[in-house]
């Protein structure tokens, strides 16, 4: 898309299907090079990946409890330039990640953070699953046990990265290290709570709609006051 062919408020859905991480995170590096340029508007990515371990700017070697598990499966573990500490990624989960320029909405990487788990609340909600924002932690949890994660990274206003949540993933391998870098932490899948496998697409469709609407909603008192979003996916 060239400069000048879109208006601000505009956002674009891509809609990556599954693939690596390496893939996701050269085709993200692409669109946040591109959204600081001010060559597209702002762009949600939504993905699957294959199994992998990453681990962000925060992770610690010794939160992988059992690192011959991931070796006998063959899950690779990899540094990434998120913020936040260490988290799996599976087919099943579904990830989002926002290329939103906060410069032209509000400069608060918190009050983007609310955001996200706000979106993934309320769209957990629409698929039968009873989930809640932490009291005092990042993330999203149902009955005590993380359902979602958190680790986003901000670069001249622009964000990447973003929010990953248990579909219908295997959280096994969650179990072979500490999420989060705590070891108190216990994480279920959006599936085990309510007892049935949830449609992907439908997921897919219920996480972008209410990412949208909550977009609109929250940053409406501020400049520009009005935001109008038009989907494509690609």
């Amino acid at each position: 898309m060239a400069h000048g062919a879109w208006q601000k408020g505009e956002l674009e859905v891509r809609d990556l299907g599954i693939m690596t991480y390496e893939q996701a995170m050269q085709a993200q590096q692409a669109i946040v090079d591109r959204r600081i340029r001010k060559e597209i508007p702002d762009t949600l990515l939504i993905v699957e990946h294959f199994p992998v371990v990453t681990m962000g700017r925060l992770a610690m070697e010794s939160s992988i409890i059992d690192r011959d598990y991931f070796h006998k499966k063959g899950i690779p573990v990899i540094e990434t330039n998120r913020g936040g500490k260490i988290t799996y990624h599976s087919p099943g989960q579904l990830v989002l990640y926002p290329v939103i320029d906060l410069g032209e909405k509000k400069k608060d990487i918190a009050f983007y953070i609310d955001l996200l788990e706000k979106t993934a609340v309320r769209s957990l909600g629409r698929l039968g699953v009873p989930a809640a924002r932490g009291d005092g932690r990042r993330g999203v949890w149902v009955n005590g046990r993380k359902v979602a994660f958190i680790g986003i990274g901000i670069r001249r206003w622009v964000t990447f990265h973003g929010i990953s949540v248990n579909i219908n993933n295997d959280t096994e391998a969650f179990s072979k290290m500490h999420p989060c870098g705590e070891n108190d932490i216990r994480v279920i899948s959006a599936k085990r709570v309510i007892g049935r496998q949830i449609d992907m697409e439908k997921a897919r469709e219920v996480f972008t709609e209410q990412f949208i609407s909550d977009l609109e909603v929250e940053y409406a008192k501020f400049p520009p006051t009005r935001w109008k979003y038009t989907i494509s996916t690609s």
